[in-house]
Formats: structure tokens, sequence, C-alpha cells
């Protein structure tokens, strides 16, 4: 059981180092773990409590080596209740089970196990595929192998975590993000058969660039309004410097000062290194 086997005051540690309160109460399937929240409520009276508790889905349900091998037997029929007795729980068909099963291995060393391979003649690892197929196919039942109840409680802890954090991930799968679904960055540019919007891929391009103001990018866009037509140019000059310096004196346009300002020479060597560089590895911003 969760706290006959010597060893099970491992996992009760690793509850406690939990933030959420737990009991021991009697359960509707033996040796299982449920969890439960509680949740705001809207009172009925006056006096009415505020808050309510509510029973998550998740059942975890702690399974003897010895007794999960014995229902094995039920697989050749298959009858899941010899295998995990659901039958006649209320509300059993809304839950999530998931079975443990602690010290399985070393059991399977013990001399109790090989008449019960014997009798249903077959391996014991057949046994256990059959018991994984049946149990994950028919049932939808996660079963979980464990050498320790250190490993135990780590599960425990996990799936407590899991299930604590739920309501927060469903708010934000619900919450809209229009700043990225509906922003004109994110949005992206169409591109026509004749090449309309071609010039508005290419001004992106450049403002990729770390410390590229749009208006920036627009003035370098117009000068050249194509990377052939950059490339080209490149070509046309006579030598490294006039190349690396080719965009710097481009003027920009400035809506916040009214002031007409240039490129400057760092963004043109950037871009020019960046356009006709052949090291993968070449950093193009020295100041990061």
């Amino acid at each position: 059981g969760l706290l006959k086997d010597p060893g099970s005051d491992a996992w009760v540690k690793v509850l406690s180092s939990l933030d959420c309160k737990y009991s021991f109460e009697p359960q509707a399937i033996p040796c299982s773990i449920t969890w439960r929240r509680n949740v705001p409520s809207t009172p009925s009276t006056p006096d009415g409590p505020m808050v309510k508790t509510e029973e998550e889905k998740e059942v975890l349900v702690l399974v003897e080596p010895e007794d999960f091998l014995k229902r094995l037997f039920s697989l050749t029929q298959p009858d899941l209740n010899q295998v995990l007795p659901l039958a006649g729980l209320e509300g059993s068909s809304t839950k999530t089970y998931s079975l443990a099963v602690v010290g399985l291995d070393a059991y399977r060393r013990y001399p109790v196990f090989v008449p019960l391979v014997d009798v249903l003649r077959v391996s014991p690892r057949s046994l256990l595929l059959q018991a994984l197929v049946v149990l994950q196919l028919w049932g939808n039942t996660e079963v979980l192998f464990l050498d320790t109840w250190q490993e135990f409680g780590q599960h425990v802890s996990a799936l407590t975590k899991a299930i604590a954090k739920r309501p927060y991930k469903r708010q934000l799968e619900s919450q809209e993000l229009p700043f990225c679904a509906a922003g004109a960055w994110a949005s992206g540019v169409r591109v026509e058969k004749d090449g309309t919007g071609l010039w508005q891929v290419w001004k992106r391009q450049i403002q990729q660039f770390n410390r590229v103001s749009p208006a920036t990018a627009a003035a370098i866009a117009e000068a050249y309004p194509s990377p052939s037509l950059l490339l080209q140019a490149y070509e046309e000059c006579g030598t490294e410097d006039e190349k690396r310096l080719l965009l710097s004196d481009i003027p920009v346009k400035s809506d916040v000062s009214g002031k007409d300002r240039r490129v400057g020479p760092d963004l043109s060597r950037r871009i020019y290194l960046f356009m006709v560089s052949t090291d993968p590895d070449l950093v193009l911003d020295l100041s990061t």
C-alpha cells in the first residue's frame, strides 16, 4: 500500500516538500491518489462559502507488483476490470487513470514469479507488453514502472505541479495576442505574381539588422530597390573602402526631429559584409 511498505516514507517526504495540503483518506479505489482544488464560488446565501472544492480528473493508482502480474491473466480475455477495478464506480468514465508499479524488476527475480509465468506459458517481457498495449489502447491508461519509492515521490510531485499550473496555462492559451497576430510586422508581406511587394520584403530584410529603424531601411531600399541592384553597385566600386562606405551618405528623414541624418559607416559596412561575405561565422555587429 501507499504507507505499508518500509520504504514508502521516501515519497511522503517528497510530498511534504510541496507547497500544498495533503491528507490520507479512504478512496473508492484502494491505494489511489486524487487531487482537489479550491476554486471561487458564488454563494447561494449571504453566509454561504466563497470557495468550493472540486476534484481533478487525474487518478494515480499504486498497484503491488504481485497483484499486477496476477491480473495480467485477464489480458487474454481481455477484461480491463481485472487489471484496474473500475466497474461500478460513479463517474469513472470522466476520470483519467494511470497505474504506478514500484519494484516490479526486483519482484520478477523472486521464485514466486516463476510459477506464474509457467501457468500463462508466456515470457515475462511478453506479459508486460500485453499489459501496456491493452491498458493504453483499450483503457487509455498509462502504466509507469518505477524502481524506488523515491522515484514514485518524484512522479507524484511532477504530476501535482502540472495539475496546479493547469488553470494558469489555460488562461494563457485563451488570451489573444493582437500585437503578434494582427501586427503589421508579424503579418508578413504579400508578393504578387507581377512582383508587387518585393520592395517591402527587401526593406524588412534590411530592418532586421540591429539598430535599424524603419526610416533607415526605407531610405536604403529607395536608393537600391533590390538586392541585385545593390550587388551591381558594389561591383562598380573601385576599392574595398568605397564598397564599405557605399551606403553611409544616404540621407534618412527623421519623423521625430524633422532633421535629416545619414545611414552612417557602421551600418553601411555591416550590410556590405552581409551581402558579399561567404564566412558563416563572421560577426557583423562589432558592438555585440
